[in-house]
This record gives structure tokens, sequence and C-alpha cells, in this order.
């Protein structure tokens, strides 16, 4: 439950004040992730929450700021470890898409 809740943390901490941020809660088995509209679902994995987060911004500048805080985070020295590996990881660009519902 502790490394879901850094990483839940990491998520939250990178998207926050970006518009269409999601919020990311720990759970015991993985996380959930609310969109803006508050439609939300569960991920298992880090990649499933990072591809699931990714699709709540929908604009390619919102996104190039998320990718700039992202690689930002994981190299500041204060976030070594899980933290950083958790905002560095990319999803892969095949995972299939969230349904729609959860970004709108």
């Amino acid at each position: 439950m502790r490394q879901h809740l850094i990483v839940a943390g990491t998520i939250n901490a990178v998207c926050t004040g970006l518009p269409g941020a999601p919020k990311v809660t720990a759970l015991k088995d993985g996380w959930q992730i609310t969109g803006p509209s508050g439609a939300s679902a569960q991920c298992q994995t880090l990649e499933e929450l990072w591809t699931a987060a990714l699709a709540c911004f929908p604009d390619a500048s919102v996104l190039e700021r998320l990718r700039r805080r992202r690689k930002a985070y994981a190299a500041d020295p204060a976030n070594a470890g899980l933290p950083a590996r958790a905002a560095g990881l990319l999803p892969d660009p095949a995972a299939a898409k969230y349904p729609k519902e959860i970004i709108e």
C-alpha cells in the first residue's frame, strides 16, 4: 500500500495545476483515477495509470508541459527512488486508450 500511496502522490504532484488534471487515489490493489468530469477508472499497473492520466490532457501544449514536469520531477534528487521511477515511466504508445467517458 505504501508504494501505491507514493505513486499516487507523485502523479498528483506532477499533474497538479494543469487544466484537466486527474486525481489519483491509492488502492490496496492498484489506483483509482478520476478525470475532470468526475468519471473514474481503476488501474492495476503504473503504465495503465499514466495512460489514463495522459488521456485527460487532449491539448498538445498541456501534454508538453506535463512531459517537462515529469522529466524535472524524475531528475530532482529529492524525488530519488520510486517517485522518480513513477514520474519517468512512459506508457507504451500502443497501449489501449481508456474509454472517452473517463476524460470527459
